[in-house]
């Protein structure tokens, strides 16, 4: 059971999916599933630069994030902003792919197999372009309350 903050961390580093909720324009709750990644109490997702959670945020920036698994949960309450400097973008897209490729090969019993591989155009298997800024952004959650149990 998660017992302080530092349990956070390790808890967030092995959960694959997280609700994700931001306010939409007439101020009711818009809830999606998303991957994530967790660095200095720090929630970071990426995603199409046109989603509605982007448009979301753009207008409102309150926005929650809950991540659990069976009894256990993390629930973050805070702030979401794009992330706009091109370095960080890539440090964040970077760290998302190494993290759900450490997930995958746990999860199927295999070592350094890379199964969020980039094309020569830098597009996953969907033909998502990852890397381009003009396409894809990375959203930041820095929170105002986090509640585990």
């Amino acid at each position: 059971m998660l017992k302080n903050l530092a349990d956070v961390a390790s808890f967030m580093e092995q959960e694959w999916l997280a609700s994700f909720v931001t306010v939409d324009a007439e101020n009711k709750p818009h809830v999606v599933p998303v991957w994530f990644t967790y660095e200095d109490g720090k929630v970071h997702v990426q995603t199409d630069r046109n989603s509605v959670k982007v448009g979301n945020i753009e207008r409102n920036n309150n926005v929650a994030i809950a991540v659990y698994r069976g009894e256990e949960a993390v629930i973050i309450r805070g702030k979401g902003r794009l992330i706009e400097d091109e370095k960080q973008f890539v440090k964040f897209t970077q760290q998302h792919i190494d993290k759900y490729n450490r997930l995958f090969n746990r999860a199927r019993n295999t070592k350094g197999v890379e199964y969020i591989k980039l094309d020569e155009h830098g597009r996953d298997s969907m033909g998502i372009p990852l890397f381009d800024s003009r396409v894809r952004c990375v959203i930041e959650v820095k929170p105002d309350k986090i509640l585990f149990w």
